[in-house]
């Protein structure tokens, strides 16, 4: 267990704290804005983890009609079948280079930063002077922070980021977890593959929902300094979303996520029904044409005939 604990002082809190500090002393001794540009470089730095995200998200959404047929082939529910179904599922995501678990990278990656940076906010601004002599031996000696110690946080005057936000003054104490749990409900939205299954459509709509209501309720027990890093990270997690997925993303955002399919597929027959009036009405006015020459030429070889047969008869008359 030491050896845990270890790595995870080394490797999480160590680096998070020395960069706080390190942001603070450069960015006009604001701890508020040390943690949002703190929040925007991890962002940048899972920029490859949220394009994989999304890549394996619409491998997702391409064989779920495959995914839908395995499960009405296996429907019975006996243990051949679900056997079957699991490996016959396990073959369609390699065959597909689908990872179920790759669309949930990005939270697992950001677990070990909100614990880590929930422990490096108490310790970067400790409120005894016992804190302060833990904090200096966790700091490296070519940090330029360190002549910065103790460190201001007061954020936009009112807000105290050591401090619960249910502590905050009003309204940031119900600001602050309305606005995180908005932000998750926006990114949730953004994030979700639409379902053609009424179970897993069912699944998506309940974890829509129950996760921001989740992550707002607990802000409230959160330090003001990680719902700032909580809900910049939403922020930024939703530009970056937008540059990734475009304009695919407002699809999320209508009642019936198949009803736009369904209008390409009208809107392809109505453009298949145009072109074939448009072949055929040209070739409807040539047989006209036709009908109409062969009828004219009917009536001049009948004038012509009579001509030749009025003609013979004067002849015959002469003679």
């Amino acid at each position: 267990m030491e050896i845990f604990g270890l790595l995870w002082s080394e490797i999480i809190m160590r680096p998070m704290i020395n960069s706080l500090v390190f942001l603070y002393y450069f960015l006009f001794s604001s701890f508020g804005i040390s943690i949002i540009v703190f929040t925007v470089i991890i962002r940048l730095l899972m920029i490859p983890l949220t394009v994989r995200q999304y890549t394996q998200m619409k491998k997702m959404q391409v064989i779920q009609p495959r995914m839908k047929a395995l499960q009405e082939k296996y429907k019975e529910k006996t243990s051949d079948n679900r056997r079957k179904l699991s490996q016959e599922t396990m073959g369609l995501y390699k065959e597909a280079g689908v990872s179920p678990i790759g669309c949930l990278g990005p939270m697992f990656i950001q677990m070990p930063i909100w614990i880590g940076l929930y422990r490096a906010i108490i310790k970067t601004i400790p409120p005894t002077p016992e804190g302060l002599a833990d904090l200096s031996v966790l700091l490296y000696s070519w940090n330029p922070g360190i002549s910065s110690i103790p460190l201001g946080s007061v954020f936009l005057s009112t807000i105290d980021l050591a401090d619960l936000v249910s502590a905050a003054v009003v309204p940031w104490n119900f600001a602050l977890p309305v606005m995180v749990g908005g932000s998750m409900w926006l990114m949730q939205k953004m994030t979700t593959v639409p379902s053609s299954d009424p179970r897993q459509r069912q699944t998506n709509q309940m974890m829509l929902w129950m996760m921001p209501i989740m992550f707002g309720v607990f802000t409230w027990q959160f330090p003001s300094g990680l719902a700032i890093y909580i809900l910049f990270s939403n922020i930024v997690g939703i530009i970056i979303q937008y540059f990734i997925s475009g304009n695919e993303m407002l699809e999320n955002f209508s009642i019936n996520p198949f009803s736009r399919d369904k209008n390409i597929k009208i809107n392809n027959q109505n453009s298949l029904d145009l072109a074939s009036e448009k072949i055929t009405k040209p070739n409807s006015k040539i047989k006209d044409g036709n009908k109409n020459g062969e009828e004219i030429h009917r009536k001049r070889r009948k004038r012509s005939n009579r001509h030749s047969s009025s003609g013979n008869r004067r002849k015959a008359r002469r003679s």
